[in-house]
């Protein structure tokens, strides 16, 4: 048999479960949007950079850090975003026409040894006569450590190659806007690219 103080407690307690459901009822729930950080792409100007065997333009919000080469003729330099934390390391090869298909041969390998994570890798040929100048951009769409290669040649005795790397893990969706940037000034690199010294 119920006693009346027990019945007193159930009915208090149903009470307040009522009054708590029609409290948070009268609000209608908004879910919060996702957010992501926001990504302010610098516009400045390009400026001439000079090397001993080439040059080209690039944007005036970088700065390059020259490195000791550990292999005589050979140009190591990183082009650094500090505000996006991320670098394009690079590197100048004196090539000949035996050397030449392995360090393509390398390229190909270093770009494509990303397939297993890569949702797709897309490549871009570049070829301007006029400079000597030609190569291949691949873009490596997906969860990769480096969205961006790329590698410019004479085809006689010039290699240039450079890869993109985010210091940090990242995902690929938040930091497209970056790498959209960066891969026009990598467009612009390329298309002002000249031999030194030939």
């Amino acid at each position: 048999m119920i006693s009346i103080k027990n019945l007193n407690n159930t009915i208090n307690t149903i009470a307040l479960l009522m009054l708590l459901m029609f409290v948070s009822a009268c609000n209608e729930y908004t879910p919060k949007p996702k957010g992501y950080n926001r990504i302010d792409n610098a516009t400045g100007e390009t400026v001439e950079y000079n090397f001993p065997k080439f040059s080209f333009r690039y944007s005036d919000q970088v700065h390059i850090d020259t490195l000791q080469s550990k292999v005589e003729n050979e140009i190591w330099f990183n082009i650094v975003y500090p505000k996006y934390n991320a670098i394009i390391y690079c590197t100048y090869l004196p090539v000949s026409k035996l050397t030449l298909p392995k360090v393509l041969e390398d390229s190909y390998k270093l770009a494509f040894s990303h397939s297993l994570k890569a949702d797709e890798i897309i490549q871009q040929t570049y070829i301007n006569v006029d400079r000597g100048v030609s190569g291949t951009v691949y873009s490596i769409e997906g969860s990769v450590a480096t969205p961006i290669q790329f590698f410019l040649t004479d085809s006689v005795s010039h290699f240039f190659r450079g890869s993109f790397y985010y210091a940090e893990k990242v995902n690929s969706d938040s930091v497209a806007p970056i790498t959209e940037f960066v891969m026009k000034d990598i467009e612009e690199m390329i298309n002002t690219f000249s031999w030194q010294g030939k």
